[in-house]
């Protein structure tokens, strides 16, 4: 994974040079987390990386059906700016919720 800020970190810092390859400013350690992990937990996790997967365990069985085997596949990325646009359209949803029972009242 590669983001705009460490990008732009590094190539400020000459710790890389527009000419290199993008293996050279990749992420090489990143966190993962499930589908049913918590929202404070994500929160707790974002509170120090810039990132986090979400990874779901897909099975898969061969041809004799006897093996059944098991990968990880990534689900999708979650930055702190994402939790936070889900926090706040939840609670806009919820104030236009009781607003228009409050009206219909």
């Amino acid at each position: 994974m590669v983001t705009m800020g460490n990008l732009m970190s590094r190539l400020i810092n000459t710790k890389a040079l527009p000419t290199d390859c993008v293996e050279k400013v990749l992420y090489r350690q990143f966190r993962k987390i499930k589908l049913d992990t918590n929202l404070g937990r994500l929160s707790r996790i974002l509170d120090k990386d810039h990132f986090v997967l979400v990874v779901h365990s897909q099975r898969l069985s061969d041809s004799n059906k006897d093996v059944v085997n098991s990968r990880e596949v990534i689900i999708g990325i979650v930055t702190p700016i994402d939790l936070l646009n889900f926090i706040t359209h939840s609670q806009d949803d919820k104030h236009k919720s009781v607003s228009s029972s409050e009206e219909s009242a």
